[in-house]
């Protein structure tokens, strides 16, 4: 077996360099302020990050087999972790758990690992993988997640997210602000806090949004061949609009207007004095607006 190596490099701070064989445990651990930032990439296996109430960073683990060297850059406000591998085809899982103060900003990327972030409370958070599933529980100012064939999940607190995946589904709780999420064969499911900016859009998956939109707020949801549901307060005001060429047209927000000569329906219906603005559509697939049951 060739021998790897765990390289740990200073900046502004000297640490020990320690050697490690590649399949051995990691079990590592660097000051870092309440405020700084971590950057963290994995290939393989699992990223899974943890906030307390330490103004220090634990890193623990199992690296796989294939494993050149986990290279390591460390400074108060600073930590970058990177697993790198002798051969990227032939990739061994590497399972990481990393332990950081609260405050501290996120970056954490993969390929085919999944990505599990909980109980921070910071200003930015972004996760990426491209086979993995993205799991965030957390209180973030501003959140990106993404995935291409898994699954991308936020609950917790924020008022600015982009989630994006093409074949997995998109799962969010917990936010307000400004809302942004895209898929293509995924389905969508989110319920919100009071929304000023709402983008949805979605090919062929569905969408289920329970939400509220704000005095002067804008939701906006499209689908090709999906169906798009969105639910409100009965109290809401704003200007509701949706259209379907083929697809059903379903509201308690206004009546339906189908076309005299072949298919299709839309609706245009204004609720109170509110500026607020619901928009919804869809080619081929259903479209429903209801009113929040409770």
């Amino acid at each position: 077996m060739k021998v790897g190596y765990l390289k740990t490099t200073a900046i502004l701070l000297l640490f020990t360099s320690t050697y490690a064989i590649a399949g051995q445990s990691v079990d590592e651990r660097w000051g870092l302020d309440p405020n700084g930032s971590v950057w963290i990439e994995n290939i393989a296996g699992k990223i899974e990050i943890e906030g307390w109430d330490r103004n220090e960073a634990h890193l623990t683990g199992e690296l796989g087999n294939s494993v050149d060297e986990l290279d390591i850059s460390a400074s108060g406000s600073n930590l970058r972790i990177v697993v790198m591998n002798r051969n990227e085809r032939n990739v061994d899982s590497t399972e990481l758990k990393l332990k950081v103060p609260l405050g501290v900003s996120i970056d954490a990327s993969a390929v085919s690992a999944d990505i599990k972030i909980s109980g921070l409370e910071n200003e930015k958070l972004t996760a990426s993988s491209v086979s993995g599933n993205v799991r965030v529980n957390a209180s973030s100012g501003r959140v990106s997640i993404e995935s291409v064939s898994g699954d991308v999940e936020f609950s917790g607190q924020t008022t600015r997210i982009t989630a994006e995946s093409v074949s997995g589904d998109i799962e969010l709780s917990g936010v307000s602000g400004e809302v942004s999420a895209t898929t293509v064969s995924g389905d969508v499911e989110m319920k919100t806090g009071m929304l000023d900016s709402g983008k949805l859009e979605t090919v062929s998956g569905d969408m289920t949004v329970i939400t509220e939109i704000s005095g002067n707020g804008r939701l906006s949801a499209e689908s090709m061949s999906g169906d798009a549901t969105i639910i409100l307060p009965a109290s809401q005001a704003g200007v509701f609009k949706a259209q379907s060429f083929s697809g059903r047209i379903n509201s308690d927000f206004g009546s339906v207007n189908h076309a005299k000569h072949g298919p299709g329906s839309h609706l245009k219906y204004v609720a109170g004095n509110g500026d607020a603005e619901v928009r919804v559509e869809s080619f081929s697939g259903n479209i429903k607006l209801k009113h929040d049951s409770l």
